[in-house]
């Protein structure tokens, strides 16, 4: 298993010089102990905060770890690809990551992750999936990395079920920890996009954490929980719909809904963001962005909202015109 090594060079289509990953230590002597026995507290269910609730997930630790090579997936004149892994949790994620070439920033390269929506986790390719996306944002000189979340390709864990989005939450808060083991990666501009699940995904992010400077949501898949997820199984693969709702039945009680709803909690979110949605998606509906924009806007967001009329899910025919507006969003934070 190799290093991170990410490239920088004085021409555009070489590749030189070496960036190295920050030491990790660990204090093993940290360990603390209680001379005297503990008492055994019982809490009553209706304080307990759900352990997949946005509190929980604000109150927990995310330990970074380091990010490492498993090889070189492409490289064009413009950026290097590679296949990397992460830890989350104890379950080895797999990402793809495009590095530009040509001289690195003083500070770094800023940094997009890229959240993908929904795929058959089968389906699902670290090397192929949201290839273009990822692209694009390196083509415009960022750093970026593309999270399998688990369960996904050769990621491990589970995917899909009712806890899912909060999961793939988990995933992407512990690789954003981990980022800080990349010399190259300026860590003071860290950047998301959003698409569709991923949507939800990166909103869940910016209410656990203020450590993204900026991020676009395209076609956000964000209502009431748990309608957001039933929604789609409803439409989709209704054969799924008893597990689903047994699983909601097992892990929450109905007054937990809202402390772990994306859109419940967006009061706590910090981060200024573009939603872009096509009126015709076929997928989402048009009227969740406009109802996520009035309560973004509603808690003081700062948000810049497209529409896309007669696009679709992907707004393919405006795909380039969108992603232009997410860079030249980024970039007003980069300056």
């Amino acid at each position: 298993m190799q290093k991170l090594v990410l490239a920088g060079g004085v021409a555009i289509l070489a590749v030189a010089g070496t960036i190295l990953f920050k030491s990790q230590t660990t204090n093993t002597n940290s360990q603390i102990t209680n001379p005297e026995p503990q008492q055994t507290v019982n809490i009553p269910e209706s304080t307990r905060v759900n352990q997949y609730s946005i509190q929980a997930l604000r109150d927990r630790k995310y330990n970074g770890g380091e990010i490492e090579i498993v090889r070189k997936v492409r490289e064009t004149g413009r950026f290097v690809s590679y296949e990397v892994t992460y830890d989350s949790d104890g379950l080895k994620q797999y990402a793809l990551m495009n590095v530009p070439n040509g001289n690195k920033p003083a500070t770094g390269w800023p940094v997009v992750i890229v959240n993908h929506g929904h795929i058959d986790p089968d389906v699902y390719s670290t090397e192929n999936s949201y290839i273009n996306t990822s692209a694009y944002f390196a083509n415009a000189g960022f750093l970026v990395v593309k999270p399998d979340y688990r369960g996904h390709d050769k990621s491990e864990g589970t995917a899909e079920g009712i806890r899912s989005r909060v999961s793939y939450a988990v995933d992407v808060l512990n690789l954003l920890a981990s980022l800080g083991s990349i010399e190259g990666a300026d860590t003071a501009l860290v950047f998301m996009y959003g698409h569709s699940m991923g949507g939800d995904v990166t909103l869940r992010v910016t209410e656990v954490t203020d450590k993204v400077k900026a991020a676009s949501l395209w076609a956000p898949a964000v209502t009431d929980w748990p309608e957001a997820v039933l929604y789609f199984t409803r439409r989709n693969r209704s054969e799924r719909l008893p597990t689903l709702e047994a699983q909601l039945e097992e892990n929450f009680r109905r007054e937990e809904y809202e402390a772990v709803s994306s859109f419940a909690n967006t009061g706590l979110v910090k981060t200024p963001m573009n939603i872009q949605h096509s009126t015709t998606d076929e997928s989402v509906p048009f009227s969740w962005g406009e109802k996520l924009r009035d309560k973004l806007l509603g808690n003081g967001v700062s948000v810049n909202y497209y529409a896309y009329p007669g696009d679709n899910h992907d707004i393919a025919r405006n795909w380039a015109t969108a992603l232009a507006r997410d860079v030249e969003f980024f970039r007003k934070f980069s300056e």
